[in-house]
């Protein structure tokens, strides 16, 4: 991953702004069949992002399931869990359908909040607890053929799943 394709975190309105007023902005992607497009970090966005990606796919709604819930799961995790959730966040969300209509997303943070433990992506040890959260990512790696994060350690990270929505999930 080169440092271009990190995004800067926003610092005031007199920057260039990657997302206006709640709206995406959407960049070109470098390969065909690529969208990507930058969201405020904000929960209020994580459905309207589920919904973006689905339709990025071009695939029916029943196929575009799989990774609209994969997204959302991505999402929701760096709004909760990184600098994507504050006052400027702003998440990178990548949705590529690859031949075969095998889908790759990728959903991009802003690095760790200031003064907070830095935490990466990882599949929860334990399930049986009454805990109501911490099992999306289990969802996750039911629905994706792969899942895996990049990036260094303390800085933004990027999570990526594989996808393929043809495949039957009762495995």
């Amino acid at each position: 991953m080169h440092e271009a394709d990190i995004p800067r975190p926003r610092r005031s309105q007199h920057e260039d702004r990657q997302v206006a007023g709640g709206s995406p902005v959407r960049v070109r992607g470098r390969r065909s069949g690529e969208s990507t497009a930058y969201f405020d970090g904000t929960p209020d966005q994580v459905g309207r992002i589920r919904d973006w990606s689905q339709n990025a796919t071009g695939l029916d709604p029943v196929e575009a399931a799989p990774v609209g819930l994969v997204v959302s799961e991505f999402v929701t995790n760096a709004v909760r869990h990184t600098a994507s959730g504050g006052r400027y966040g702003r998440v990178k969300v990548s949705v590529e359908v690859l031949p075969g209509t095998v889908v790759l997303v990728s959903v991009t943070d802003d690095g760790p909040r200031p003064g907070r433990r830095t935490t990466v992506p990882r599949l929860p040890e334990r399930t049986e607890d009454l805990y109501p959260g911490g099992r999306g990512l289990l969802l996750v790696a039911a629905v994706a053929e792969k899942w895996w994060w990049t990036g260094l350690y303390g800085g933004p990270l990027t999570v990526w799943a594989l996808i393929d929505p043809h495949h039957d999930l009762v495995r």
